[in-house]
């Protein structure tokens, strides 16, 4: 049975503006294998996420953000 952790990825610089940001991150990050769930927040400009660290790393993660134009800590 698959690991699942839950992560939270900070995003700099205001980058997650409003819904559609929210929304956008979410569609995308979800398409992703061994992604199992994704909320962004542009009120705290957070990304919770449950993934399959045997499928995909944070740090996967986090470029993928940074392809979307999301700077994260």
């Amino acid at each position: 049975m698959a690991q699942i952790e839950n992560h939270e990825i900070k995003v700099l610089d205001k980058g997650i503006h409003c819904a559609g940001c929210e929304a956008r991150i979410q569609s995308v990050l979800l398409k992703l294998p061994g992604v199992q769930e994704v909320k962004a927040n542009y009120k705290t400009q957070n990304v919770l996420l449950q993934l399959d660290p045997q499928k995909l790393t944070v740090q996967a993660v986090k470029e993928k953000l940074k392809d979307l134009g999301y700077s994260t800590e």
